[in-house]
């Protein structure tokens, strides 16, 4: 047997070990990866479900709201308020 036998399967231990260190270190940093992308994605999911909800009520004010104005047109014009609508915009002075 040769005197470097035991400094050759040390060195190919060493090696074995670095290469499983090194995949070690990936597959954590794609498991991290994969937590962050599921994490990421329930949040997008959530936030697509608050739009839709915000959309369906800012609907329903709108609705609200021009009913609101015809019920008040009509008080108006029902009890002869004179009411001038006021100018769009801003007025110089």
């Amino acid at each position: 047997m040769e005197a470097t036998t035991d400094i050759r399967y040390r060195r190919v231990e060493a090696e074995y070990q670095s290469v499983r260190d090194t995949q070690n270190q990936v597959l954590d940093r794609i498991d991290g990866y994969e937590a962050r992308m599921d994490r990421f994605e329930m949040a997008l999911l959530g936030l697509t479900e608050a739009v839709a909800e915000n959309r369906q009520l800012i609907l329903e004010n709108q609705q609200q709201i021009a009913e609101n104005s015809r019920m008040l047109q009509a008080i108006i014009k029902h009890l002869e308020v004179p009411y001038e609508k006021p100018p769009m915009g801003f007025m110089r002075d």
